[in-house]
């Protein structure tokens, strides 16, 4: 008869679960020696001498035992921060005791609890496990998983734009002006769409507004995928780049008409309708698509040799006037090139030489086939350059101990920069789509490339010096550079047995920066000033005219110098309605206050700045235009304010949201007033940055 007692049954069952229990878990196989170390540890606290005593406690030999009972050795994953090693004046283990942590003696030595590497490793070795091969037959287990971080930004930023255009919406007329046979662009590019137009229902073309008010983004990704100590590999995505809030809602496409397409806009408009936004996919609702690469290069380091680093990547130098990365929350522009580079440390100094791809000319692809390999046709159209720099950097902590002490502290160096091209392609060769499309090349065409190179003959040199001084609380920096050279043919439409036109470089600039600090660093007195060489033979002060385009034919040399368009000084004239400092002069003087400085990080503070700037030829001013006959030098006078604020989020000090506002209001001096422009206007702006670093 079968028996209906369960105890029977269920005590093997118990016996075969505590067993296995017990094999499995250090801590209840070790629970004797953890009673009697604590009796240990009881009769240590009781000791008079305790406290002191560490011969009976040895750690090496704490550790050698639990290995060996464990048998096996765990992966353990490196610390990623100081252990805390307790205070040691007898409070901090009854803190941590009564917090329920494992410091149970007053001089803080932590207990090992052996259940925690055991199950702290089993999840690690989970993390660590590298993603699976795509050969099936290839182990993919014995490697593991590479480290990930991530940096980068994202702003969103409102602009509200009043008179760029300075009042002179009319155009002189100027019928050879370089980009715009109908004027000069400068201004025109900033008057608003609907100011002087026949509006549907409107008599007459009069009315219209003086301000351009609109908002854009910008998500900036930088993720860094590390091998190990001394192999990364870097990436730079912008995500929405500069995408104007509201430029793709719902609505049809648009596109060329030889594409077969339909327009966007059908009647009725179905934007009108709109209750949402599309992606952004050039050509398609935009011109440029949702996400752009930037960037990407590799970078491997080996301590007794050097760095070596290859692809495509960001180059800055001293202050960014030429060469700027265009890094920071507010930029817009930036430096990019396709370098393999080495960078070698030295008694204090960095060497570096570098191979620039800066212009390959014609490449050759099969346009039917998405996966064909593109490559350089050929060599002798391609612009070769070469980077050397030296210079001197003081480690960061050093130096503010240095300055800390009351010593100085001085930095900088030399980059230098060759360009030769021996031929370029003509201008306009290749064929024209006869429905509009874009201009493309046969070559399979008999003598294709009979008539396609011009002897450019190039030959570019620039160097550009950096200093830095700093003393206390005094900055002095420095950034001066020289374009030289020459170019046999600057023609680009012409074939290579035509007649010449060849030009000389010599083109100069430099900025200056000096800041003093007073009241622990919250009040800065700053004065900045700057110079770009001028050419009387080019019309206007944009880089937006290209500027190596003379206004005569006969002209030998072109010496109109531009900073780089990211390096700003100011908020309306050279940021915006200029586009950079170009073939002008400045002088900027300024105060700001920082109300909250923590060393965490926050910070919030005001500034104002005046910015006086003057043309460096009169004939270059655009109150020349025309054979203008009172031509002047003095361009305008700036006022810039600003509020800003950055929180203290994040694990590095610049990290956390950040929040600009700025105000700016230009009086436009005669050097500006185009000949029969209908007069100068004051420009203003507000602009409102939220971000956040991270």
């Amino acid at each position: 008869m079968r028996s209906t007692d369960p105890t029977p049954l269920r005590f093997p069952r118990l016996a075969i679960a505590l067993a296995l229990t017990l094999a499995s878990s250090p801590a209840l196989a070790h629970a004797q020696d953890d009673e009697e170390d604590d009796v240990l540890l009881e009769e240590e606290e009781a000791s008079p001498e305790g406290e002191g005593d560490d011969e009976d406690y040895d750690d090496e030999d704490y550790d050698d035992e639990e290995y060996e009972d464990e048998g096996d050795l765990q992966l353990r994953a490196p610390s990623l921060g100081m252990p805390d090693v307790g205070s040691g004046e007898g409070d901090a283990g009854e803190e941590d005791e009564a917090e329920g942590d494992d410091y149970e003696d007053e001089g803080g030595d932590e207990e090992w609890d052996e259940t925690e590497p055991v199950e702290d490793d089993a999840d690690l070795l989970d993390e660590v496990a590298p993603l699976p091969s795509a050969d099936p037959t290839v182990g993919s287990w014995e490697a593991p998983r590479s480290t990930f971080s991530i940096h980068g930004y994202f702003r969103l930023r409102g602009e509200l734009q009043d008179n760029f255009f300075l009042g002179q919406a009319t155009r002189p007329g100027v019928a050879d002006f370089i980009g715009n046979p109908d004027g000069d662009p400068t201004f025109a590019y900033w008057v608003p769409a609907d100011r002087g137009v026949n509006l549907e229902g409107t008599p007459d073309r009069t009315g219209g507004t003086d301000r351009l008010r609109y908002g854009t983004m910008r998500l900036r990704v930088q993720p860094t995928l590390a091998l190990s100590d001394d192999v990364r590999v870097h990436v730079t995505l912008d995500v929405f780049d500069n995408l104007v809030l509201g430029s793709t809602p719902e609505s049809l496409i648009f596109a060329p008409t030889s594409s077969g397409l339909r327009p966007r806009s059908l009647p009725p408009p179905i934007d009108s309708y709109s209750l949402a936004q599309t992606p952004p996919q050039a050509g398609r609702n935009s011109f440029r698509d949702g996400i752009v690469a930037r960037r990407a290069w590799a970078e491997v380091t080996s301590r007794g040799i050097g760095q070596l680093r290859f692809g495509r990547m960001a180059t800055q130098w001293g202050l960014g006037m030429m060469l700027n990365s265009g890094d920071d929350i507010d930029g817009d522009f930036s430096s990019e090139v396709d370098r393999v580079m080495y960078i070698a440390r030295f008694a204090g100094f960095y060497f570096m030489g570098a191979y620039d791809f800066a212009s390959q000319g014609i490449q050759q692809g099969l346009t039917d086939d998405l996966q064909s390999p593109t490559f350089d046709l050929t060599s002798v159209d391609d612009l070769r350059q070469f980077a050397f720099a030296v210079a001197r950097r003081t480690d960061e902590r050093e130096a503010k101990e240095t300055l800390a002490r009351g010593g100085w502290v001085l930095d900088g160096g030399l980059h230098f920069l060759f360009q030769r091209q021996n031929r370029s392609v003509r201008t306009g060769t290749g064929t024209s789509d006869p429905d509009g499309g874009p201009t493309f090349f046969d070559f399979n065409a008999p003598n294709a490339f009979a008539d396609v190179f011009v002897n450019r003959g190039a030959r570019i040199f620039t160097p550009d010096l950096w200093a830095r001084f700093r003393w206390g609380s005094l900055r002095l920096e420095l950034e001066a550079a020289l374009v030289a050279g020459e170019i046999d043919d600057i023609d680009s439409t012409r074939a290579a047995d035509d007649v010449t036109q060849s030009l000389q470089l010599l083109q100069y600039g430099f900025a200056f920066e000096s800041e003093y600090r007073l009241l622990n660093d919250k009040l800065y007195v700053r004065l900045y000033t700057g110079l770009a060489s001028g050419d009387a033979g080019v019309d206007g002060l944009s880089q937006r005219n290209e500027l190596l385009r003379q206004r005569s034919n006969t002209a030998q040399r072109a010496s109109a110098f531009s900073f780089h368009p990211n390096y700003r000084v100011d908020l309306i004239l050279f940021r915006n309605v200029l586009g950079a400092v170009s073939s002008a002069y400045y002088l900027k003087p300024g105060l700001g206050y920082d109300v909250i400085r923590s060393p965490y990080g926050q910070l919030f503070g005001a500034s104002v700045d005046m910015i006086f700037s003057r043309a460096m030829r009169e004939g270059q001013t655009y109150s020349a235009f025309q054979g203008g006959d009172d031509p002047q030098q003095n361009l305008g006078v700036e006022l810039d304010f600003s509020l800003y604020y950055r929180s203290e989020d994040g694990p590095l000090t610049t990290d956390g949201f950040y929040a600009q506002f700025n105000y700016g209001l230009l009086f436009p001096l005669a050097g500006l007033e185009l000949p029969n422009g209908g007069g100068l206007g004051r420009a203003q702006t507000l602009r409102l940055l939220l971000g956040v670093i991270f």
